[in-house]
């Protein structure tokens, strides 16, 4: 199995691929990106990935010598890859990962952006996952997805 994790930061990042090598037995490789910008140009040029664990807010760009954070963070770019996916016939199970219970202030919630997303991107869109490094809930809801995509 061949993963892409699109995540920024780095502690998350580890925590997820950490707790995916050690649950799921098959994981040949994992593979990250940072960015947007840097996922859509992975998955548009390599497409044997099994799976894409996706980030809700990331910057466009990845970090380079001019922009050091890939400029500010944008809160729906998980959509924008998604849209972009769905654009390119690009069909890769994806499963959202995030910290946010909400977005734009409260205005839309994970579960109607899940519900969004599980609408407009059936083809590939597999559920999401609330992200929060001080409780451990997030695994077993990581695990049943991955468990999903598996069978």
């Amino acid at each position: 199995m061949k993963i892409l994790i699109v995540e920024d930061q780095p502690v998350k990042r580890d925590q997820i691929k950490s707790f995916v090598i050690k649950e799921i037995d098959d994981v040949v490789e994992i593979v990250d990106k940072e960015s947007l910008r840097g996922a859509l140009k992975e998955i548009s040029t390599c497409d044997d990935y099994d799976l894409i664990l996706l980030d809700m807010s990331m910057p466009n760009f990845d970090p380079s010598e001019d922009v050091s954070l890939g400029g500010s963070p944008e809160s729906f770019a998980g959509k924008e890859l998604l849209e972009q996916m769905k654009l390119r016939d690009i069909v890769i199970p994806v499963i959202v990962i995030t910290q946010y219970s909400s977005f734009e202030g409260g205005a839309v919630t994970l579960g109607s952006l899940s519900d969004e997303f599980s609408s407009k991107y059936k083809e590939v869109y597999r559920g999401s996952v609330y992200f929060d490094s001080a409780v451990e809930s997030w695994k077993g809801q990581l695990l049943d997805l991955l468990r999903d995509i598996n069978e």
